[in-house]
């Protein structure tokens, strides 16, 4: 299968598998991305969904340029593929559960768009990234700006759409495209001590912050205050508040359920 899902523990991976294409992604991956994620969504085992891409060469070098001809080539075919990619950045943002990108080399157009959507980005040295849009003459999905603009400021996006050109691991990192940057023999690593670290956290306060952080980056309209007072009292009510309470005068790690 081109799209894996794979369950460790708990975190949910979510794999790009067509590595003789640089995991280029396709029409039935991204129709499969929205699924995998309400099915790791659903599953109160996963405190944490992780994205990467089969083998070591890239993360995802783009989309399936093989296909543009069927699903870019008419007027109708490219509104239902923006939709479709609406559908799936906002799959992964609008989780309460937190999203981490984990990328070996080529990150390239809507394997960008798929990192940027994630709460977290961490690459090996080997990391390449660019949204070669404007050479190949289309025109780039108004959610993907909105993420970009977002991430690096809107000096840099004009810069990395209008040039179109590849960046690398430690250019991206001082723009703010990525969290951190490891050794590409480390990066599996690394990234798995950060994730346990996050999945140690309380889930109820990340969906917390998750919300109100989304809240307040949206493109339209103000923050929705009921929506962030109904997320603070579901953290403020929980049990694993309780539990950190206890943990912390008692000395101890806490050990939290996310209810």
């Amino acid at each position: 299968m081109s799209l894996l899902i794979e369950k460790r523990g708990a975190v949910g991976w979510i794999i790009f598998n067509q590595p003789a294409k640089r995991n280029a992604i396709n029409g039935a991956m991204w129709r499969g991305i929205a699924p995998a994620m309400a099915q790791l969504e659903a599953d109160r085992e996963v405190r944490c969904i992780a994205f990467r891409g089969a083998g070591s060469e890239a993360f995802a070098s783009g989309a399936d340029i093989s296909e543009f001809e069927e699903i870019r080539a008419q007027k109708e075919a490219v509104a239902e593929y923006d939709e479709l990619l609406d559908q799936v950045l906002h799959a992964i943002q609008d989780s309460r559960k937190p999203s981490v990108a984990m990328i070996h080399g080529f990150c390239m157009g809507g394997g960008l768009e798929v990192a940027l959507a994630c709460d977290l980005r961490y690459c090996g040295r080997s990391g390449q990234f660019g949204i070669p849009a404007a050479k190949l003459g289309l025109a780039y999905n108004v959610e993907g700006h909105k993420r970009l603009i977002e991430t690096v400021g809107h000096a840099r996006a004009r810069e990395i759409m209008f040039l179109g050109r590849r960046y690398s691991a430690d250019e991206a990192l001082a723009m703010g495209l990525v969290n951190g940057v490891f050794e590409d023999d480390a990066l599996e690593r690394e990234v798995s001590s950060l994730i346990s670290q996050l999945c140690s956290n309380a889930p109820l306060a990340i969906a917390n912050s998750k919300t109100i952080i989304e809240e307040y980056v949206k493109s339209s309209g103000e923050p929705d205050q009921a929506r962030m007072a109904a997320a603070i009292e579901r953290c403020a009510k929980s049990a694993d508040y309780q539990e950190g309470r206890r943990a912390f005068m008692e000395k101890r790690r806490p050990a939290f359920e996310g209810k």
